[in-house]
Parts: structure tokens; C-alpha cells; sequence
């Protein structure tokens, strides 16, 4: 275990997310191995987000509330709670409705250095970005993308600015698995072996790209190919069509696995040929957490070639491939290339382990988050 580098910072993160998706488990992976470190940290979620089952053991204090939207100002009376309560010297927060929130929250009241982290590179809403040029002592930005679209008139100071990139979860594998182990890695998920395999991780969101996914898979399986699809994702009702009502309609029912939500995520991201991130440029993705971990696996990976995407990969590839941004019969280009071409995915895959390890290890991403609280709260 290591001890912070000087002393200990008492950190609370607000996130009123009631998913746990990539920025969350992003944050928490961070914060764990802050809390490694020694400094204590709290939380505060809404009551019925399923973040609160993903940080037990890691929370030292986990405060819970109405944690509503963008009128709702009870959030401003849970988070002065919330601070009184845990005496914070840093408070992180992480999610639009509550950057607000904690922004309107007198400096007297909170007592604490306010820093704010944005995963999406989706336009905030001006008050927003007024409140927190006024309010936050930091803004962390996940990536170069993201911090381009906070800078947008009306922009945040640049000085506010610091880029972290998210970390991988896994270790980084020494070497790309061989073929033998993909397929032992399939059988243990009850998977049939035979024929190459995708791995998508969007679910049934249409932004994420499933609908892309199958017209790519369902022209490359017209070329003779025994194409098969892991599909993995917790299923959004809002989102109309299921997964299995996808691959109906292309087609591909027979070939399309769908395993909905995955815990180990390592073994599935072993058990294909390649990963495919088709999430629309429309999204807004920040930094893909899967293309980072199924860089760290040994995996190929194939995403549009868009803001966070493209920085995840790199933009001349060292990654990953990349495909035209919202471009279905790009993407079948560039999968039919891994598929037809011998040795590309394996030249990809150990391309990209060396890719992660120099970009997006978990101590250099820690280190930066403690040396900025650190030379905000003075300890």
C-alpha cells in the first residue's frame, strides 16, 4: 500500500447517476486507490442508484438523498448535509445536475475545495458553464475531446482545465491470447466455438451503434464468413427494440448471443475476435472505458473515428483501427480487413497492449488526481 504523498485529504464525490456505467466506474476505480493511499473517502448518491452496491468496501461514509434534476433544489440542502456530515477538504462531482447544485452552494458552506470532472463531450447548458467559471477551484476533463468542447463559447477558463485521462481497470496482459484460449474462454460461457467472433458492449441503444453493428456483421456474413455476435449491455426499454428484434430484422438471430449485463468483463472481452465501439458521434462519448479494457486484454478494437474514440484508439491507429464516423459500411470494411487479412488483429492487438500500458495506467492516472487536490488544498 502506498501512502499519499503528503498526508491525508478527506475527499466526498457527489454523482447523482443512477446508472453505473463507464464514468462511474471510472471514478470509483480512481477513488479506490486514492482511498489505498490512506485518504478517507465519502459519497453521496441518490437512494436508489445501483452506484451505492458498486462502492461498498470502498466508502468510507455513504450519504444518501433525493439527489433530483436540474430544479431540484433539495439537492442543495443533501449536499450541505452531506458536507457537514463528512468534513471534506476536496469535493469531486461528477455529474451535470449536481455540478450546478454544488456550484450554488455557498463557499462558506461547503468549506472545501469544489473540483468538477466531465466524461462526455456533450455541450453543457450555459448556466452551467457560468457557475462553474465562477465556482469550481478545478475542472477535470477525461480527455483531449472533452476539454476542446468545454472551451466552446461560453467556455470554462482554460486554467481551470486539467486533462486526466481515465485508467484501465485491468492489468495489461505481457501477450494477445491465442486462439485456444478464446475458445476455451467461450465454452465457459456456454458459447459455440466455432467461427469468428464480435464482442459489442452497447446493449440495445440505438447511439451506441447496434444498429451499425448489424448492417457491418450481416454484409460480412453475405460474403461467406462464419460470423458470429456477443452482445452484451443492460438492456433500455426506452430504446424500443430489442437485441433479439435487432438481429431478427437483420437477420443474424441465429449467430447473435446476447448475455445482457456481464460482471466479469475481462472474460468477455477475452472471449472474442475483436471489440467493436460503433457509438455515434452524436453520444458524445468522452473516453470509451471498453475500448481502453479491451485494449488491456489483448483484443482488437474497431471504433468511428470520433472525438474520445479516436483518443482512445489514437488518431494514427496505435490502438486500435478506426472506421468513418456513423459509417455502417466503413465499419464492415475495416472488420472484413481484420477478418480476410492474416496476422492484422494480432498485429492490432499487441500494438494496442503496449498503446494502454503507455497511456492509461491506473498509478500515473491516481498520481494526478492526488497531485492536483493536493496543490488545491495546500496539505
Amino acid at each position: 500500500m502506498r501512502v499519499g504523498l503528503v498526508g491525508q485529504m478527506k475527499i466526498l464525490w457527489i454523482c447523482g447517476s443512477q446508472i453505473v456505467g463507464g464514468a462511474e466506474r471510472a471514478t470509483i476505480q480512481v477513488l479506490a486507490l486514492l482511498r489505498e493511499r490512506l485518504h478517507p473517502v465519502g459519497v453521496l448518491l441518490p437512494a436508489t442508484s445501483p452506484v451505492n452496491g458498486a462502492v461498498e468496501g470502498m466508502a468510507w461514509a455513504v450519504h444518501t438523498a433525493r439527489l433530483g434534476g436540474s430544479r431540484d433544489l433539495l439537492s442543495i440542502a443533501a449536499i450541505t448535509r452531506a458536507v457537514r456530515a463528512f468534513g471534506p477538504q476536496v469535493v469531486l462531482v461528477t455529474t451535470p445536475n449536481e455540478w450546478l447544485w454544488s456550484c450554488v452552494v455557498p463557499r462558506r458552506l461547503l468549506g472545501a475545495r469544489l473540483i468538477l470532472a466531465r466524461h462526455m463531450t456533450l455541450r453543457l447548458p450555459t448556466r452551467v458553464r457560468r457557475l462553474a467559471n465562477l465556482r469550481a477551484d478545478a475542472v477535470i476533463a477525461v480527455s483531449e475531446s472533452v476539454r476542446a468542447n468545454l472551451l466552446g463559447r461560453p467556455g470554462i477558463r482554460e486554467d481551470l482545465i486539467r486533462v486526466i485521462r481515465n485508467p484501465v481497470r485491468f492489468k495489461v496482459q505481457d501477450e494477445i491470447p491465442r486462439c485456444q484460449a478464446r475458445a476455451s474462454i467461450r465454452r465457459s460461457m456456454g458459447l459455440p466455438e466455432p467461427g469468428r467472433w464480435i464482442g459489442f458492449f452497447g446493449g440495445n441503444d440505438p447511439q451506441k451503434g447496434i444498429g451499425d453493428l448489424m448492417t457491418a456483421a450481416r454484409w460480412i456474413r453475405s460474403q461467406g464468413l462464419h460470423l458470429n455476435l456477443l452482445v452484451c449491455g443492460r438492456p433500455h426499454r426506452e430504446q424500443g427494440r430489442t437485441v433479439a428484434e435487432w438481429a431478427a430484422d437483420a437477420g443474424l438471430g441465429p449467430c447473435t448471443h446476447y448475455l445482457a449485463h456481464v460482471e466479469d468483463m475481462e472474460r468477455a472481452l477475452r472471449a472474442v475476435d475483436v471489440v467493436v465501439i460503433a457509438t455515434h458521434s452524436s453520444l458524445g462519448e468522452g473516453l470509451p472505458l471498453t475500448a481502453l479494457e479491451a485494449m488491456a486484454c489483448g483484443t482488437p478494437v474497431i471504433g468511428y473515428g470520433v472525438g474520445g474514440i479516436r483518443e482512445a484508439i489514437g488518431a494514427h491507429e496505435e490502438g486500435g483501427l478506426l472506421a468513418k464516423p456513423d459509417d455502417p459500411a466503413d465499419l464492415a470494411r475495416v472488420l472484413q480487413r481484420v477478418f480476410s487479412e492474416r496476422e492484422l488483429g494480432a498485429r492490432v492487438a499487441r500494438r494496442a497492449l503496449e498503446w494502454a500500458r503507455a497511456q492509461f495506467d491506473p498509478a500515473r492516472a491516481v498520481d494526478e488526481y492526488e497531485r492536483l487536490f493536493l496543490s488545491l488544498t495546500g496539505s
